[in-house]
């Protein structure tokens, strides 16, 4: 890498970074964000200096068009990681986890651990607040992955929707209602009429079935 700037040698980092923890690279923005670059020609530039050095390939109309090519590219590429949308607040009505405004980001997921996306449905993840299922497990700021669904099992951890929001429980169902229970004994179950139908309601339903946990550590 003698050939390259410092500044080169950073975004290249950075590049290969993205691509190991989240599974896929920065766009142009992205990098102008993170090395304060006023416009995107800047770090345009950069790019087009990685790629005639043969460090980069770049697919061009495209805002992720970035590879990596030789020694970084294998080590980057061996996690085999795949992007799943991070989303932020559930909102009330059609449930819709792929559209743009439900992303809040987006990390990367371990094929070993989770599959191939083109084999199984997709997951989706949500990033956990308070402690209301801490002896599941399940700690504030750790992010669930949920494969989305709208029926479960007894006893399984779900995501469901309550009005516009979402909430983490483990899932019951009796003769006469629905209890979605919490893993803290400080919280009381939450009872909700069975309906005779999983969707219990337009703003009350099941979103998915927890399939794993991410924590930072």
């Amino acid at each position: 890498m003698a050939e390259l700037t410092r500044t080169q040698r950073k975004i290249l980092d950075f590049i290969e970074r993205s691509i190991t923890n989240r599974g896929y690279p920065p766009t142009l923005r992205d990098i102008c964000e993170k090395f304060s670059f006023s416009s995107t020609n800047g770090a345009r530039y950069h790019i087009q200096r990685l790629k005639q050095l043969g460090f980069l390939e770049v697919k061009r109309y495209t805002s992720r068009g970035v590879r990596l090519i030789g020694a970084s590219k294998k080590s980057a590429s061996a996690q085999k990681l795949y992007p799943m949308p991070l989303l932020g607040q559930i909102p009330a009505g059609p449930f819709n986890f792929a559209s743009p405004d439900m992303r809040e980001d987006e990390i990367g997921v371990d094929a070993k651990y989770f599959g191939d996306r083109a084999k199984k449905p997709d997951l989706f993840g949500l990033r956990v607040t308070g402690d209301s299922m801490i002896n599941a497990g399940i700690l504030d700021g750790d992010v669930v992955v949920v494969r989305p669904q709208n029926d479960a099992n007894e006893g399984d951890i779900v995501v469901a929707r309550m009005d516009d929001e979402a909430t983490v429980k483990r899932y019951y169902r009796k003769k006469d209602e629905i209890i979605l229970q919490a893993e803290n004994p400080a919280y009381p179950p939450i009872r909700i009429p069975d309906r005779g139908g999983i969707e219990f309601g337009q703003d009350v339903g099941i979103l998915g079935v927890v399939v794993g946990l991410i924590r930072s550590m």
